[in-house]
């Protein structure tokens, strides 16, 4: 009896002990395994921050390195290198293509010419590029960087360089090196590293700290590659000094160059391309779940009480019912057809989830197939067809949203049938929707590069007349401005072109209100694939008239075709009146030719490389200032909204600057609103700027895209 007691008590002890013992054995190893993992994650995503120079480029003080930002990130700043003052931006278009431009005034020094006019000191604008052959993030550090890169290789020249560097990171010690060789300002070797000493100390405050050298290889005793009379001192060819970064976002830097001067440069960033915005979008609702109804239509659930149903649950997430035919198919199967307007979710991909729950959620029991449109500015462009037993299957969780979206395609528009269907809902779109945008107008207007600008406030109203007749007007107010009484022709190199566009300072120095733009347009879908669109009124400050445009754009193509054309005439300098008289300059002398009425005429070829998220436009045809010619565009577009594009046309205009033949170049970017929102919406803010105001290659706005229109509700 006694051993059996004593069993009893030793199994007792030892089994719980063995039991919790596994139990804690397994926990440890989970917690191994996890620390593991996150060593792993954070050594695969640990990255040396990249450090930028005093002209925005990835590199130390003067000179560049191989590495640059990620792409979608925009950067602006100012530096103070004596004897300049810069301001730099940095756009990065893909993770291997670095785009700056630097906007140099040359302290001290007078233009013999502009500075008496109020243009202040000499100054000069540059554009810069590098593109990266090898990241070192490529190799994860094992290998070092390789980049090619040009230096204001556009405009006066000036600085022109080009060069080509190697950079290798080592990760372990914090440190980054680099060696290069280039040709002009930057002429023949030159080197630098980067140090963050206390990247992996505990003071936070600290890690972001380095310290910076680098051997300048600007020959600046040079005056073919230094034009500024002070900054041909060099007792030195060592630049050092410190970098830091606040808050992952603001970068200061303070170094000592050619070993006489101390310069100074502040700068920050933000990745724009994949924000997922300043704010959470906490007043967008989740994808639909509740309440769920399937309820076949009849005596308990008639149509008057279907369609408030869809209405309110449509409204509910962002999107409009315009109207909602009942129809029998031609196997007398009952289907509904809902005109949907999307006005507020940017990506084909979210109109699509909120599409696939909303109709597994309330559509009637009985009925088989739903037919969705989508519509924009006043036409239909696209449209899904479900079969509703794959919708039940989704409701249910047998299928998944990508089985789904396969099994619904995305179509060309059909119409209803009138003798199989009955309209149970007719809804008249928005008479007027009112918005508040920047207004902001820039421009290099003199042949030193003098910037000026005009900032301000636009009043949009737009909406809809007879429900499909879309109108657009434009209040445009000046807060402030520098170009004050400045001449709306370059001193010294005025254009001898028809002034179709160099005299637009003469419209911006309006004070007040001012009426931007009015105008109507009436777009069609002409099915298979097929759109137009015609408009008139008053398209910008500077034209009026009457436009149109046909498109051929195939839901299943990334390719689109069409031509467009306008006849405009010029509006006067204020009010709302027109005027025949255009300024013409013969040499330095104004004249001005009578009668002028403006024409252009473009066929368009689009095509949207959906793999690199790129898209290119070409229009060949005839420019305002009849100028016959091409203009190619390259646009970068980012999951957050935000396009960048380059463009430059070539045509026979001859303009001539500096006894160099100019054709129009100059960057845009297209921004979202809706990143400083609490909620999602389709505004976007559009800005564009060409090297120089001239009048050649000049495209007077007429209308919105009919491209643009669609393929912005075609994005995912």
């Amino acid at each position: 009896m006694i051993q059996k007691i004593c069993c009893f008590l030793l199994l007792v002890l030892v089994f719980p002990y063995n039991l919790f013992g596994d139990a804690l054995s397994d926990q440890e190893n989970l917690m191994k395994d996890l620390l593991i993992v996150d060593y792993w994650n954070e050594r695969i995503n640990d990255r040396l921050p990249v450090t930028y120079n005093n002209l925005l480029q990835g590199g130390y003080f003067a000179m560049p390195s191989a590495r640059m930002g990620r792409e979608g990130e925009i950067g602006f700043g100012y530096s103070h290198i004596p004897p300049y003052r810069n301001y730099n931006l940095r756009v990065q278009m893909f993770d291997c293509f670095e785009l700056t431009g630097n906007y140099r005034i040359h302290r001290g020094v007078k233009d013999p010419i502009l500075s008496p006019f109020g243009f202040g000191d000499r100054s000069d604008k540059g554009a810069n590029f590098k593109f990266s052959l090898l990241s070192p993030e490529d190799s994860q550090y094992e290998l070092p960087g390789v980049a090619i890169g040009f230096e204001d290789f556009v405009g006066t020249r000036d600085f022109y360089a080009k060069y080509l560097v190697l950079t290798k990171v080592f990760l372990e010690k914090n440190l980054e090196v680099s060696l290069g060789v280039g040709d002009g300002r930057i002429h023949g070797f030159f080197g630098g590293f980067n140090w963050m000493p206390f990247r992996r100390s505990s003071w936070t405050w600290l890690q972001q700290l380095s310290i910076s050298a680098e051997y300048d290889a600007t020959p600046y005793r040079n005056k073919d590659f230094e034009p500024h009379p002070g900054g041909r001192v060099k007792r030195s060819p060592i630049n050092f000094g410190l970098k830091y970064r606040l808050w992952d976002s603001f970068d200061f830097s303070l170094s000592y160059i050619r070993g006489d001067a101390v310069a100074c440069s502040v700068s920050t960033y933000y990745n724009f391309g994949y924000t997922k915005g300043f704010l959470p979008k906490i007043e967008d609702s989740l994808p639909y779940k509740s309440p769920l109804n399937l309820e076949p239509l009849g005596y308990r659930r008639p149509e008057e009480t279907l369609v408030p149903e869809l209405l309110f649950a449509f409204q509910d997430q962002g999107l409009a019912l315009l109207d909602i035919h009942l129809y029998y198919n031609e196997w007398s199967e009952k289907g509904l057809r809902l005109n949907v307007l999307n006005e507020t979710y940017r990506l084909e991909s979210e109109v699509r989830c909120r599409l696939n729950h909303l109709l597994s959620s309330i559509i009637p029991a009985d009925v088989e197939e739903v037919i969705v449109v989508i519509n924009s500015e006043g036409f239909p462009i696209q449209e899904y067809h479900y079969r509703m037993q794959f919708v039940r299957l989704y409701g249910a969780m047998e299928i998944g949203p990508h089985e789904l979206n396969v099994l619904t395609p995305m179509t060309e528009v059909t119409y209803p049938n009138p003798y199989t269907s009955s309209h149970i809902l007719e809804c008249k779109r928005c008479l007027c929707n009112f918005e508040i945008v920047p207004r902001t107008h820039t421009l290099f207007g003199s042949a030193s590069g003098k910037f000026k600008y005009s900032l301000g406030l636009n009043f949009y109203f737009n909406g809809f007349l007879w429900d499909d007749i879309y109108y657009s007007v434009l209040i445009g107010y000046n807060a402030i401005t520098n170009i004050g009484n400045t001449p709306g022709f370059d001193r010294l190199n005025p254009s001898q072109l028809i002034n179709v566009r160099s005299d637009i300072v003469r419209y911006y120095n309006q004070k007040g209100f001012a009426l931007d733009e009015a105008y109507l347009q009436k777009n069609w879908n002409l099915g298979k694939g097929w759109y137009a669109r015609v408009a008139a009124g008053y398209f910008e400050e500077e034209y009026g008239g009457v436009a149109s445009e046909v498109l051929c754009y195939p839901v299943d193509s990334a390719w689109a075709i069409g031509v467009s054309g306008a006849v405009l005439k010029k509006r006067t300098y204020k009010g709302l009146g027109f005027t025949d008289r255009i300024r013409q300059m013969r040499d330095f002398k104004v004249t001005h030719r009578h009668n002028f009425i403006g024409s252009q005429f473009f066929l368009n070829i689009y095509y949207d490389l959906e793999i690199a998220n790129m898209d290119f436009r070409v229009s060949v045809g005839k420019f305002l200032a009849n100028d016959w010619g091409v203009r190619n565009e390259i646009s970068r577009y980012f999951p957050s909204g935000l396009r960048l594009s380059l463009w430059y046309t070539v045509t026979n205009g001859h303009d001539r600057i500096n006894g160099d033949t100019y054709y129009d170049k100059g960057v845009g970017f297209t921004m979202p609103f809706d990143i400083f929102y609490t909620y999602s919406e389709r505004t976007y803010w559009n800005y564009n700027m060409s090297a120089w105001l001239r009048d050649v290659g000049v495209q007077a706005m007429n209308g919105m895209d009919l491209y643009y229109l669609i393929n912005d509700q075609r994005q995912d």
